[in-house]
């Protein structure tokens, strides 16, 4: 079975398997490695929104509609703008969040990438639908690479668990 992304899947039960727990007993492993997987997320997140933004920007440079390039109509040029501004929203909480944690500043870092992960969540999410909607119906075609692109977006924002969970995070950050 292949979810929507096209990955195939699986389910693994473990019943009555041994196991030991990972970390330390204080938790500080494991925070650890929940901010790893965090920064993960929304670096492949923002790799999927940039190369969505390097499509589309090409097809409206190319497209031509009423004997026009689909990039001279100012509507269009607002809609890629706004695309634009999501991906670099994106990429600067998750650049300052991934060299926070390098840098072992981790309550920081867990700012920066749960604002991060919000962005995914939201902006970006929304960013891919505009994309999807500048490309029309050629961006819905599963062999279109535009859809791939789109599949994997609502992918992550679904694995970040959505919108309010992430606004629930931040609300936790700052108690």
């Amino acid at each position: 079975m292949r979810v929507s992304t096209g990955e195939p899947t699986a389910t693994l039960t473990l019943r009555d398997s041994p196991g030991e727990p990972v970390g330390a007993p204080d938790g500080r492993a494991a925070e650890g490695l929940r901010l790893l997987a965090l920064a993960g997320i929304v670096a492949v997140a923002s790799g999927v929104l940039a190369g969505a933004l390097a499509l589309t920007t090409e097809h409206v440079r190319n497209r031509r509609q009423f004997g026009r390039a689909l990039a001279e109509f100012q509507a269009v040029t607002v809609q890629i703008a706004d695309v634009y501004i999501a991906a670099r929203t994106l990429d600067v909480a998750m650049w300052s969040g991934v060299w926070r944690l390098a840098e072992g500043m981790d309550a920081e870092a867990d700012t920066d990438l749960s604002v991060a992960a919000l962005t995914v969540t939201d902006a970006a999410l929304a960013a891919l639908h505009t994309c999807q909607h500048l490309h029309g119906g050629i961006g819905l075609d599963v062999a279109y690479p535009l859809h791939r692109h789109f599949a994997w977006g609502k992918h992550h924002a679904h694995l970040l668990g959505g919108v309010e969970a992430r606004l629930d995070a931040i609300g936790a950050l700052l108690r």
